[in-house]
């Protein structure tokens, strides 16, 4: 890669995309399960869970950036990335599959887990489920009822559509983010473009890493509404929500100011709004890292005294 690939880039995210993570993977329920870490493995771990269609590099250039506090892992969920594929998905297939991270890494402090959009719902879940086990639960722009679903049927049309290429380079060319938004640069989808795409080997052609069936046949699994578990969840609890966002319903938005306004006071529960779109690591990255690293601080958690964290 040239040095200057990524020179329209601000420093932060440049040093980010400049490490190399270290690889490794789990088997759960006879399926492999990818993930990637950075940093030290002996601090508090900060997972973070990607969205539907999208894999463990989406984070690649934003979640390192807090590893100087924390062991940063990035996973593939089954049937994105580099994880492998299963007859049938489920919201508590893939808990069960960060838990299974979970249990693999070295560090004895609880982790705080980050999930987007649909990874918001499995962290969700899995806060709900093993909140005794977490430091803390952090939800970016996650679509949490039914009240939007509307808004983005559409796309998980379009992604349960099989898709082939003639090449690597056509493939990566084609990526698009859905629903579409602002970039703070071309680079960053071209960067995680080059690791969304396959070979089909002997079959000849290139295809998308996830599993077209996660969204021609979505897991039945879903709760219709997972803002009522927020209140009772026994982790801390911070919401990031982007303004631009056409994911988070207006239903949804209004619950969650309402739930900052009773909550006004309560250094456990956190609620920021970022000037930006659904995939706030494309247009407002260092904010995303910014709010997500403000929000633990105000928690009060401290990675090497985080043992005991409730809410």
């Amino acid at each position: 890669m040239a040095e200057n690939t990524f020179a329209d880039l601000p420093e932060p995210l440049r040093q980010a995309m400049s490490l190399t993570p270290v690889p490794d993977v789990v088997v759960v329920a006879g399926c492999e399960i990818s993930w990637l870490s950075w940093g030290d493995s002996a601090r508090q771990p900060l997972i973070f869970i990607h969205g539907g269609a999208a894999h463990s590099w989406w984070w690649s250039f934003t979640a390192p950036l807090l590893r100087d506090r924390h062991h940063v892992v990035t996973l593939d969920l089954s049937g994105h990335g580099d994880s492998g594929h299963r007859p049938r998905y489920s919201f508590a297939g893939w808990v069960e599959e960060v838990v299974a991270v979970m249990d693999r890494l070295p560090g004895r402090l609880p982790p705080i887990v980050v999930g987007h959009s649909m990874g918001g719902i499995v962290a969700t879940l899995l806060a709900h489920r093993h909140g005794d086990r977490l430091a803390g639960l952090v939800i970016v722009d996650a679509p949490l009822s039914r009240a939007g679903a509307a808004a983005f049927s559409q796309d998980n049309q379009v992604l349960a559509q099989p898709r082939r290429y003639a090449s690597g380079a056509e493939a990566t060319a084609r990526f698009r983010l859905l629903p579409p938004q602002d970039l703070a640069s071309p680079e960053l989808l071209s960067h995680v473009a080059r690791h969304s795409v396959t070979s089909d080997g002997d079959a000849g052609g290139w295809s998308w890493k996830f599993d077209a069936k996660v969204f021609s046949e979505h897991p039945e699994d879903r709760p219709e509404n997972l803002l009522d578990m927020l209140g009772s969840l026994t982790c801390p609890l911070g919401v990031i929500v982007g303004e631009k966002s056409e994911v988070v319903s207006a239903a949804d938005r209004a619950w969650l100011a309402a739930m900052a306004r009773k909550n006004a006071g309560d250094s456990s529960f956190a609620h920021r709004l970022i000037d930006g779109g659904h995939h706030l690591m494309f247009d407002r990255p260092l904010e995303l890292v910014a709010a997500i690293g403000e929000i633990i601080a105000g928690w009060g958690v401290h990675p090497e005294q985080a043992e005991g964290v409730s809410r």
